[in-house]
């Protein structure tokens, strides 16, 4: 069984590996099979919110419903990253996560979303 409990397949399933998961956050190793585009970046980072540990939403669908100041800060050379988020806020089915990607100690990109559990 995977450590995601997430739809996707090859080749838009971007997650590869947890590195460490609690109930707030989670640091997850994402992988490309060329040069990822800022919106894959965002979409590893958002299929990395379903690494962190949560009885209540595991296996639960996700939809993102809101985008919020993402940016890309270093243009990606490489295809390998890690994606650091953190819950900031949960409210019935809506979650309110940060994310950061990096790669070794550069900083990738970053932003903010809202994920709408069914």
């Amino acid at each position: 069984m995977s450590e995601f409990a997430i739809p996707h397949t090859k080749p838009i399933r971007f997650v590869k590996s947890i590195i460490c998961t609690d109930e707030e956050k989670a640091s997850v190793v994402v992988g490309f099979d060329n040069i990822p585009t800022l919106g894959m970046l965002i979409e590893a980072a958002t299929q990395s919110s379903s690494g962190i540990v949560n009885d209540d939403t595991n296996g639960r669908i996700g939809f993102v419903v809101s985008l919020k100041n993402i940016k890309l800060i270093t243009k990606p050379k490489d295809t390998t990253f890690q994606v650091d988020i953190k819950v900031d806020y949960k409210m019935q089915d809506l979650k309110y996560l940060s994310f950061s990607i990096l790669k070794d100690t550069t900083l990738i990109a970053e932003g903010k979303f809202v994920i709408a559990l069914q």
